[in-house]
């Protein structure tokens, strides 16, 4: 199941009639009132399908959040696509982690206990601590076993064993989206969360898409598509094993 956004974004802006622009814009005759428009995001076509990890990079102020906010709000008209924002995720800080997982289904611990291995939370006396006790490191990864929770317990069917690939119980695409993935880690803690992202990718039917100005990433993400989004308004687009793009 592939999906296919549409995504363009135009800003308006009007210059703001102070001295100094005053001055200017009768030196070289344009009019202080004059509205403006700017190309945020061109035309761009991003597919994206299940087992699929999308990496944006691309500087500080380049417009990676924008084009997470425009897949956000395109998904928002469509009943075939779930979006879950792990940038949104939060957790209250009073409650063992093992009791922070009862809004999914009220899974079995057994189920609690293999999310929070999954995101590298697998010792005990973690597990029996609060979200206040633990480092940013650790509650980034807490923040991982809430996403894997998210996208199993509403739209996956369990496997048998540990590596094998999981199933979709409906036809609707989970979509995660990660802003600033691993900004606020040490880069040895984000490049082990983006390896354990990419395996969980590899075997659950679900779109993952980070964005970081951390291009050091690239390796451990392994990614499917790879989008650079430098300043301005350019967009390129690569494949694994495909074609590419410059929007």
């Amino acid at each position: 199941m592939s999906i296919t956004f549409k995504l363009h974004r135009r800003l308006r802006t009007a210059v703001t009639p102070s001295p100094n622009v005053i001055e200017v814009a009768a030196m070289f005759g344009l009019g202080i009132d004059e509205q403006h428009e700017l190309e945020i995001i061109p035309q761009t076509n991003l597919t994206l399908e299940p087992h699929q990890l999308t990496f944006i990079t691309g500087p500080s102020g380049s417009g990676k959040s924008s084009l997470l906010n425009l897949l956000d709000s395109a998904a928002t008209t469509r009943d075939d696509v779930r979006i879950i924002r792990f940038d949104h995720l939060n957790a209250p800080a009073d409650k063992p982690l093992v009791d922070l997982f009862n809004s999914f289904g009220n899974p079995p611990l057994e189920q609690v206990m293999r999310w929070l291995s999954l995101a590298g939370l697998n010792d005990a006396f973690v597990m029996l601590r609060t979200p206040n006790e633990l480092s940013d490191g650790q509650r980034y990864r807490l923040r991982l076993a809430q996403t894997i929770a998210a996208v199993e317990s509403a739209s996956i069917k369990p496997s048998p064993t540990q590596n094998s690939k999981l199933e979709t119980r409906n036809t609707r695409l989970p979509i995660v989206l990660a802003d600033e993935f691993g900004a606020t880690l040490d880069r040895r803690t984000a490049t082990v969360i983006a390896r354990n992202v990419r395996k969980w990718v590899t075997r659950t039917p679900v779109a993952f898409v980070a964005a970081t100005t951390h291009d050091d990433l690239l390796e451990p993400f392994e990614p499917d598509v790879l989008i650079e989004k430098p300043l301005g308004k350019a967009v390129h687009i690569w494949r694994r094993g495909g074609d590419n793009e410059a929007c």
